[in-house]
């Protein structure tokens, strides 16, 4: 339960940062977009109801641990805990956020946007001030974690909002013309962000694939790729093919990569929602190994253990069908084929897997 309502939080976010956005770009410059106000004032509904329910949680297991009523323990966490304080804060801001939506001018007047998507941009600060690298590194925790979400908040929720609520075919190249420097910024800061959140969390990246945690790392890792991919062709390569083809379309593409980022938000909320390991060989005392690694880990195992890398016939196969579907599907692009080109990015993902995975020892 705790991993939909995660990844429901996230897609909410996604969605309101991309369409106000998208509401400040002169209509030149975009397509005819039309995000429903309704679904709107339900994202922003969701945002607190959905961050309570890690809260709820917590104090479930407090109160059957602590033997005191769930009131109790509610009230301490919404006083003493980050996660608690920065829910309090995310119910204001979401109330003044509906209060914005509900006002008839909204949909008219072109300053009130601006002003629901900085509120928007404090509901994500404080999102980041729930999470484990602001509970451990204060300040530099939840800079960078902010930063993380923000920047992906960004890129995937223009894509979403464009690709899926679009109503014309006007613009595309005005549109792309700055969206993919735009992506391209926000790709780059929610790397670097991310590397750094992973020195935070996850010091031992490549022991952790042992672990739950380390195995969605790597999985959301893995699908970074195809999604690269699709956001390469859509931005430097659609000249050369809707040049070539009358009837390309660049917002089926975009569909096919809004999904493709819709699978890295839901691993982002898995991980969102699991204890990072800061010391792999102590947290496998008290969890148990991925069944992933176990079940692909040719040696012995233990909890002891620290892999290597050794690659072999096996993973270079794998490495080596990553690199073919990965060219793959850029010639779908190329001859407009969609589900083909979609399929292959996801292939591009598993055969990386695979191939890291036959490669430890």
């Amino acid at each position: 339960m705790t991993y939909i309502s995660e990844s429901l939080l996230y897609i909410c976010f996604a969605l309101l940062t991309g369409g106000f956005l998208l509401r400040i770009i002169p209509e030149q410059r975009r397509p005819d977009v039309r995000v429903p106000n309704w679904l709107l004032v339900v994202c922003t509904i969701a945002i607190p109801l959905l961050s309570y329910v890690p809260i709820h949680n917590n104090a479930v297991i407090y109160v059957r641990d602590f033997d005191m009523s769930y009131g109790s323990i509610l009230k301490s966490i919404l006083l003493d805990f980050n996660i608690g304080k920065a829910w309090i804060w995310t119910v204001v801001g979401s109330a003044g956020l509906l209060c914005l939506l509900g006002i008839k001018a909204f949909n008219t007047d072109k300053h009130m946007p601006k002003v629901a998507l900085f509120i928007t941009l404090l509901l994500i600060v404080w999102l980041g001030y729930a999470g484990h690298a602001s509970s451990l590194y204060g300040f530099k925790g939840l800079v960078v974690h902010s930063a993380h979400f923000l920047a992906v908040s960004i890129w995937i929720g223009i894509l979403f909002v464009v690709s899926w609520f679009s109503v014309n075919n006007d613009n595309w190249k005005a549109f792309l013309g700055w969206f993919s420097p735009v992506a391209i910024g926000a790709v780059l800061v929610a790397i670097g962000a991310g590397i750094m959140l992973m020195t935070f969390t996850t010091p031992e990246y490549v022991n952790a694939w042992m672990l739950p945690y380390g195995q969605m790392l790597l999985i959301k890792h893995l699908l970074i790729l195809p999604l690269l991919l699709f956001a390469f062709t859509n931005g430097f390569v659609y000249k050369k093919v809707a040049a070539r083809d009358a009837a390309f379309n660049p917002r089926r593409w975009l569909k096919a990569e809004s999904i493709v980022a819709l699978l890295v938000l839901i691993a982002t909320a898995v991980l969102g929602q699991q204890a990072p390991p800061h010391t792999v060989k102590e947290t496998l005392q008290s969890v148990s190994p991925s069944p992933l690694f176990t079940g692909l880990y040719q040696g012995s195992f233990s909890p002891d253990i620290s892999i290597a890398f050794k690659p072999g016939l096996e993973s270079i196969l794998m490495f080596a069908a990553a690199l073919l579907m990965a060219g793959g599907l850029i010639w779908m692009y190329r001859a407009n084929r969609l589900m083909p080109a979609f399929l292959m990015g996801l292939l591009v993902a598993a055969f990386g897997y695979f191939g890291l995975m036959f490669s430890i020892v």
